[in-house]
């Protein structure tokens, strides 16, 4: 039921018209690309989809792309990895002792972890949904002593984002707490090695040499990691100054406020795990990577409420009772932080901004010819996507003639121009008309104009 409520409301957003480019148009097309055997290079970014965040682990879904191409796999997949995240955490309160009722309310916090809810709603799709299973998994066979199947689990859920290698490194950490070196040393190696191997090797190679792209984000604070470090460690003050402490502290104050106080002693450890991704996002300049909307700390919320799962186990080994006896206090609490940072105001407020536009959309989508290359608004990319060559317009600029040369179609509505501006829509139309590009709008009531060049 839950698996289906999540993909509900996705295409529900779908189809509304809230979809964007950037990410689902993006994933789409490249999955697209997959199962048609065809080079996996998004033409929104401009990159090969393996120098983009290293995610591998996105080739499976080729098959179901070749047996029927869809968007809504991605929904799917993405609503089954978040959902499906409660079943190792299940078995791991069975592994701790835990009865049925308390299993059943770490569950419960994960399910109403806001930033579940919003990285299925807010944000179309991301691989590193998949991951959330395999992280919990891990942390189960590291406590079962299940040595292979915890680096399995580690290997595979870094193939479904590079900055899930912050992630490993941070149970390395954990594992060191814990003096247990061997597996400390394999994750360390496992997670650093990676992470070393896209920045040195994978993405300057696909990327002409170019390292990652979210250093950009980090450009205030040095030039490359290396001076980062050189700052951190020399220039502490000027380093320290740089940062947004106000942003960074209502962030840490966001991310507990759901279970920081469950979290005791026994925490800890868990806690530690969660630091290479918490510095990291907190270091960076994108408000994004420092909310409960966005799917940037979403590992973060597995390993919280596993720390939240210890400490209840603590107070019941030691006698401490109050919560589990008071468990509607819990769920109270929970439902309480998920009404006050979740997002589902969002239908009843800017995803019904365009419904008056979903049936004329609709016709104007299914007169696109299939394989042509188009140039279309953001929020229409992801119903347009199965074809070799998609862009969105740039804000700043109109198309160069070189973009143009490649383009067969273009669709747009300057009376909804999404993240353009009405003048610059508007002024895109005028100039490929100015070429000799035919347009047609069926009439006055029709938003959408569809210009297509004459061979």
């Amino acid at each position: 039921m839950l698996v289906g409520l999540l993909w509900g409301l996705q295409a529900l957003r779908h189809v509304l018209l809230h979809s964007a480019g950037w990410d689902l148009g993006i994933y789409d097309q490249v999955a697209w690309q997959m199962s048609q055997g065809l080079e996996p290079r998004s033409t929104l970014l401009g990159l090969h989809h393996m120098g983009n965040h290293g995610a591998w682990m996105f080739y499976a879904i080729a098959p179901l792309y070749r047996l029927a191409p869809s968007v809504h796999w991605l929904f799917l997949t993405q609503a089954l990895g978040l959902i499906l995240t409660a079943w190792p955490l299940w078995h791991l309160g069975a592994q701790a002792g835990l009865k049925s009722r308390e299993r059943w309310l770490i569950c419960g916090l994960w399910w109403l972890q806001p930033v579940v809810f919003n990285a299925s709603f807010v944000v179309d799709f991301r691989p590193e949904t998949w991951a959330m299973p395999l992280l919990a998994l891990a942390i189960w066979a590291s406590r079962a002593e299940r040595r292979w199947l915890w680096l399995f689990c580690l290997f595979v859920m870094m193939g479904c984002r590079d900055g899930l290698g912050l992630i490993v490194v941070g149970l390395a950490l954990e594992q060191g707490y814990r003096r247990r070196w061997r597996w400390a040393g394999e994750a360390l190696l496992l997670g650093g090695g990676w992470l070393l191997f896209l920045a040195k090797g994978l993405y300057p190679v696909l990327n002409n040499g170019v390292g990652p792209a979210a250093l950009g984000r980090y450009q205030h604070l040095g030039d490359g990691v290396g001076d980062i470090l050189r700052n951190a460690f020399f220039s502490p003050v000027e380093f320290l100054g740089a940062l947004d402490w106000v942003n960074i502290v209502f962030y840490l104050f966001l991310l507990s406020l759901p279970l920081a106080f469950y979290w005791r002693r026994y925490s800890l450890p868990v806690l530690i795990a969660t630091l290479p991704l918490l510095i990291a996002n907190g270091l960076s300049s994108w408000e994004s990577q420092q909310d409960v909307v966005h799917h940037y700390n979403l590992p973060l919320a597995v390993l919280l409420v596993v720390a939240s799962m210890d400490g209840l186990t603590a107070d019941l080994r030691q006698g401490r009772l109050w919560l589990t006896q008071r468990l509607w206090f819990c769920y109270f609490w929970a439902t309480l932080s998920w009404a006050l940072l979740a997002k589902p105001g969002y239908f009843f407020d800017r995803y019904l901004s365009r419904v008056d536009q979903v049936e004329t959309a609709q016709e104007a989508i299914a007169k696109v010819p299939g394989n042509s290359a188009v140039l279309t608004h953001d929020y229409l990319v992801p119903h347009l996507s199965h074809r070799p060559l998609i862009e969105s317009p740039s804000r700043e600029r109109l198309p160069t003639a070189e973009q143009l040369a490649r383009l067969d179609v273009v669709l747009l509505n300057p009376d909804s121009p999404g993240k353009l501006s009405r003048e610059h829509a508007t002024a895109i139309i005028n100039s490929i008309q100015d070429l000799g590009w035919s347009c047609q709008q069926e009439d006055k009531s029709d938003q959408f104009i569809l210009c297509q060049k004459l061979f």
